[in-house]
């Protein structure tokens, strides 16, 4: 089965918790294998402060998702992690320390 982006786009994300993190922004491609390396993911705020992430002054924070996480998709995208192991994730230099 073949699925466009646009089908993937602005579907909800829920962790293994039940808590709804955000959704997704884009499939992140693997070029040299052509591949979907990972998914793009527009965090809720209330999920970004419980993991540490952060946004710009104007922007929501975003998680870049190995699909290795990922239980199942359908309406929803389904993680097979909880959200607080969302953490380890985010990239160290690359927070996004802005000052909002």
């Amino acid at each position: 089965m073949q699925v466009s982006d646009d089908h993937l786009r602005g579907r909800t994300v829920i962790a293994a918790d039940g808590q709804a993190i955000g959704e997704v922004a884009a499939l992140l491609i693997d070029t040299s294998t052509w591949t979907i390396g990972a998914l793009q993911i527009k965090l809720s705020k209330s999920a970004a402060e419980q993991i540490g992430a952060k946004g710009g002054l104007l922007r929501a924070a975003t998680l870049e998702l190995p699909v290795r996480l990922v239980q199942s998709v359908a309406d929803a995208v389904l993680l097979s992690v909880p959200t607080p192991e969302l953490r380890p994730i985010l990239p160290g230099a690359d927070a996004h320390d802005e000052k909002s």
